[in-house]
């Protein structure tokens, strides 16, 4: 009896754990799933209202459905409507969201938000003051935003021209989408499938790429706000989408010359760059720049700013961008071969990469591992470009006792255009540098009588060599210059043992290996050339 009761146990508890294996195998197909047709397609819904929730509203707003006053509540970011959390759901019956797209190919029409107008508002018909009374009155257009009274909305043309942006603008009838799947997604939808040519004059349709984990600039909440003066279909956070499904849509329009905007870090800039050369096939994209990681320095030295937050104007920005000039910038390709061997077989796989920045070896890609790996593993602690900057200096400041990359230049052989640089003094890092710009910016390059000319597109780069993690900070003051080696179109790097190395900010350990580094193309950036 004991025996049966044993055996009838055992098979309930093996029928038992099949059930919840078979269970969470299926629960993670489908999310895997679900997962893959989210970072593959861009979809399309004007029903549901993008809501983030503001905690605090430093302008007097009322609700959009009941009309009383809101100190907190939801916004939604793209066509600007306020609610109180009770009255979201009648709100997705009462007021869709701005049309992404449109079956429509006539004239575009204005489309109205009442009330909750910006402090200082003029109608663009009198003149005269608007949204001046306690109640929600008059009215603006999402996609142009112009401002107009409800007694002057009749001399106003219905057709909407898409305003000062227009240039830039996607407008929904040059939307083509198609049905997307329901079964996967959980609601009716559609997914972008190529954008057409429109009738705008010098049209440069803009596209929106921001990454959440840059800097830690809240720039979820700058993709937002991009969102108010554009089609929602433009703003892309490359976190949940990839960026070479988005890029295609440059494919569908070969001739158009698409502007690209990177909301994020030297990283992800070099990544969107990376993508375009890989993906686009037609007129390459012109690429601009909101800095939102820790360095920028990119963005520095195309006059983007040192670094932005969440409180950027991007009306400001959208003009300084429909201005900027397109500059060429030098882009290099960084190959790396494993040498050391155990049994006749390579270590590591060869890794091929893109720079437009910076490559280096030693000790400043020391300190950027170190913040990586801690990033990696409590990212809330670096929730702000000023305490990442805390956090590189407390890197720095440790290695500058340990100097775990001590005799570096016994440890790798230094290559340019063919000649081996022999009697370097005693370093801890070699960098190679693209663009004048370096460790947040620095001009560590320099200028003088006997300093060659340091230019983005000359198809060179510049090598220095760095003394010590303490050499690095005495650099970032002025106190000190680099270790100039000099000038080169192709380098090679012959590293006999393991180091830290980067390339654009992105981190990496390497070991015994050759980096060979020789220029690969040419990226269209955008230059701002405004003084606002």
């Amino acid at each position: 009896m004991r025996v049966r009761l044993l055996t009838d146990n055992f098979w309930s508890i093996g029928l038992f754990c099949s059930f919840v294996t078979g269970f969470i195998i299926i629960v993670s197909c489908l999310t895997k799933r679900r997962r893959r047709y989210f970072h593959l397609h861009r979809l399309v819904d004007d029903v549901h209202h993008l809501w983030p929730f503001d905690d605090y509203l430093i302008q007097p707003t009322l609700c959009n459905v009941c009309s009383s006053t809101l100190l907190a509540g939801f916004h939604c970011s793209s066509c600007g409507i306020y609610l109180h959390e009770r009255c979201v759901r009648p709100a997705r019956r009462l007021y869709h969201c701005k049309h992404m797209t449109s079956s429509k190919q006539e004239q575009h029409q204005h489309q109205w938000t009442r009330g909750n107008l910006p402090l200082e508002s003029e109608c663009v018909i009198c003149h005269r003051p608007c949204g001046a009374e306690p109640r929600l009155c008059d009215y603006r257009c999402v996609w142009c935003q112009r401002i107009v009274h409800e007694s002057c909305m009749r001399a106003l043309s219905t057709d909407c021209d898409l305003g000062q942006f227009r240039q830039l603008i996607i407008p929904p009838n040059a939307v083509v989408s198609r049905t997307g799947n329901k079964q996967i997604v959980g609601y009716a939808h559609s997914v972008v499938e190529r954008i057409l040519p429109c009738g705008i004059e010098d049209w440069r349709p803009l596209l929106v790429i921001g990454n959440r984990k840059s800097g830690g600039a809240n720039t979820d909440l700058v993709l937002n706000s991009f969102r108010t003066y554009l089609n929602s279909v433009q703003v892309i956070d490359i976190s949940t989408i990839a960026p070479t499904s988005i890029l295609e849509w440059c494919n569908s329009l070969p001739d158009v010359g698409f502007y690209i905007l990177v909301c994020g870090g030297d990283g992800t800039v070099n990544w969107i760059l990376e993508s375009i050369e890989n993906t686009t096939s037609g007129l390459k994209p012109a690429v601009g720049i909101l800095p939102m990681g820790t360095g920028n320095d990119l963005a520095r030295i195309l006059q983007w700013g040192h670094g932005e937050d969440s409180a950027v104007d991007v009306g400001l920005f959208l003009k300084r961008l429909n201005t900027a000039r397109v500059v060429a910038l030098d882009r290099w390709s960084v190959d790396i071969c494993a040498t050391a061997r155990h049994f006749g077989v390579a270590t590591a796989s060869a890794r091929n990469m893109r720079m437009s920045n910076y490559f280096s070896v030693g000790c400043d890609a020391l300190v950027t591992l170190n913040f990586h790996r801690r990033r990696d593993k409590i990212p809330e602690f670096f929730a702000s470009r000023f305490v990442n900057k805390l956090h590189y200096f407390h890197y720095g400041t440790v290695d500058t006792f340990l100097k775990e990359c001590k005799d570096l230049q016994n440890n790798v052989i230094l290559e340019m255009d063919g000649r081996i640089i022999n009697n370097l003094p005693a370093l801890e890092g070699i960098c190679i540098l693209n663009i004048p710009s370096w460790g947040a910016g620095v001009r560590v390059w320099g200028s003088g009588d006997n300093i060659p000319v340091q230019q983005i597109d000359d198809g060179m780069v510049e090598v220095f060599g760095i003394y010590s993690s303490f050499h690095i900070a005495q650099m970032q003051v002025g106190l000190a210059d680099p270790f100039r080696i000099g000038q080169a179109r192709r380098v090679k790097l012959t590293i006999k043992r393991r180091f830290p190395c980067q390339c654009d900010g992105e981190p990496f350990e390497e070991g015994p290996c050759i980096v060979d580094i020789q220029h690969f193309s040419q990226a269209k950036m955008l230059m701002n050339v405004s003084s606002t």
